[in-house]
């Protein structure tokens, strides 16, 4: 599953990191690394998924 890079909108994978501890209970913490090589550490909730677009066929 693709996700967006938090910082410049390209494709992202995300990696689970492990757990961090939060006021209402553990949060899941993942790692991002984007095309552009960008890459975070962060709750995981936060992101959001790229939904692909449909091809449109050429006449």
């Amino acid at each position: 599953m693709l996700y967006d890079c938090p910082e410049c909108g390209l494709p992202a994978t995300v990696t689970p990191y492990g757990q961090a501890a939060a006021t209402d209970g553990p949060v899941e913490v993942v790692r991002v690394r984007c095309a552009a090589a960008h890459w975070f550490l962060g709750p995981g909730e936060t992101l959001r998924r790229l939904i692909p677009r449909p091809v449109h066929e050429q006449s």
